[in-house]
């Protein structure tokens, strides 16, 4: 059953009764408008047996209401207020008419209010409102054998009336338990699924940067152990290259995340004017967003160009309250800077 309004967002793949049904396609909603025809054509051609004919119209026009109401897209269970005017719409439906009911003989298709009432019952069932769904049933049983009590029958005559659409809650009871059971072994394969294409996706995206990294050291040394190789003495130029080379693979191991081209740039142009410079990564991983890594880089590289003496940087373990510290050095000066976890100084 749908109104076409959209599904409100869903926070997960779960699945439950109603998705398992689909009780938002197209053929949900013609089975809608078959139940709103089928209300309208029987209270039509039952009008003329009633004794009053007003509470008809209106028990139909309630009951085709709450059918509606029924086909809105919702996560189960259904939400409670919701199912509160369901189990209204049956207790009104079924006052309004029961005492408009011919008093002799059998109403027959004068009650069909006692079909479409179970109907309601059957999808508020399905939609994981079972204990509303059969005390709605009990108050539907409950007037049905008063009324056939007050007008010359007896209660049992009330029960028999109700009991296949007591039945038809039983076997929806049943029903709704075992495709309950279905949608969690659903859940849990989609949830292992999930977990094992997470595990793929971590572990190639390791063997990737593992293969990038073993890219970046061979295009930066081997030219340099090449020339090593040669037996030709280096010279001071060819020295100091290898120097920045080494401090540059040793950034990259140390310094981990911290290793961004920016910051590494920022280094090699730092140890040229003769700071000692030391990259640290104790954290194992980045910040936790892109933009905070994006402030970290521009106060590493800003700290990294201001720079005299000797400078350590920093990123902490994540148990941390701070994230990152960049303290220089030179002569008797410290300057300490501390970065939360979004990437912004909290201290200078």
């Amino acid at each position: 059953m749908s109104l076409g309004h959209p599904a409100p967002p869903q926070a997960s793949r779960t699945v439950d009764v109603s998705r398992l049904l689909a009780l938002s396609s197209e053929g949900a909603s013609l089975i809608l408008g078959v139940f709103i025809v089928t209300n309208v054509v029987f209270t039509i051609a039952t009008i003329h047996t009633l004794s009053v004919r007003w509470p008809a119209y209106v028990a139909a026009v309630i009951v085709s209401a709450a059918g509606v109401l029924l086909g809105r897209p919702h996560p189960d269970p259904f939400p409670l207020r919701d199912s509160w005017l369901v189990v209204a719409s049956v207790v009104v439906s079924t006052l309004l008419i029961s005492w408009a009911l011919p008093t002799d003989g059998s109403p027959g298709r004068a009650a069909w209010h006692l079909g479409s009432n179970t109907w309601l019952l059957w999808f508020l069932i399905l939609r994981g409102r079972t204990g509303l769904a059969w005390a709605a049933a009990a108050a539907m049983t409950a007037i049905t054998a008063t009324w056939t009590a007050t007008t010359g029958r007896s209660a049992l005559t009330g029960l028999l009336m109700v009991d296949t659409q007591l039945g038809l809650l039983v076997v929806a009871t049943l029903f709704v338990t075992s495709l309950r059971r279905t949608a969690r072994r659903i859940n849990e394969l989609t949830e292992r699924s999930v977990d094992a294409a997470a595990a793929a996706a971590t572990a190639e995206a390791g063997r990737q940067v593992r293969l990038q990294r073993a890219a970046e050291v061979a295009s930066a040394s081997m030219p340099l152990l090449q020339r090593v190789a040669t037996g030709v003495p280096l010279s001071d130029e060819e020295r100091a290259e290898m120097r920045k080379a080494e401090a540059r693979l040793r950034d990259g191991v140390r310094g981990r995340a911290l290793a961004t081209p920016a910051v590494l740039d920022a280094a090699a142009e730092a140890r040229a004017r003769g700071v000692e410079v030391t990259l640290l990564d104790d954290r194992g991983s980045g910040l936790g967003s892109g933009d905070a890594m994006a402030r970290v880089d521009d106060a590493v590289a800003a700290a990294l160009a201001d720079a005299s003496g000797t400078i350590t940087v920093r990123l902490l373990p994540p148990d941390r309250d701070e994230a990152l510290t960049i303290v220089s050095v030179d002569g008797d000066r410290v300057h300490r800077i501390v970065l939360d976890a979004a990437g912004t100084a909290t201290a200078v």
